[in-house]
């Protein structure tokens, strides 16, 4: 129980420090309601699920790939630049496959919901 305190306040100061997080938050909130409105299936849940939780994983891994090379490198370095940008880049990739899971599933009830 000890780890998984020190789990949840990794996940409410990443949501209170990072912009990018707060946008995740609510992002996370609306595909929820989104899919309880559209009465997404089971395994349409799972999906979605997946999608949701690998942006989060991805953003967590990034931030703390963030404040350790900030750590190990606070001035201007190159090196640590690139490593920032290609964990960025990460959750750029994972949030993209995220919202192209979401079409895939909602898009064609939305057009169903037009169309009636």
């Amino acid at each position: 129980m000890f780890g998984l305190k020190h789990a949840i306040n990794g996940i409410i100061d990443l949501i209170k420090q990072e912009r990018n997080a707060k946008f995740h938050t609510v992002s996370t909130v609306v595909v929820i309601y989104v899919g309880f409105r559209l009465g997404f299936t089971g395994s349409e849940w799972i999906w979605i699920s997946l999608a949701v939780a690998g942006v989060w994983v991805a953003e967590l891994f990034n931030s703390a790939l963030e404040r350790i090379t900030d750590l190990v490198s606070p001035e201007q370095n190159e090196l640590a630049k690139k490593a920032k940008d290609y964990a960025a880049g990460a959750v750029l990739m994972m949030a993209i496959w995220a919202i192209i899971v979401f079409l895939i599933i909602a898009l064609p009830r939305l057009l169903l919901n037009l169309m009636l």
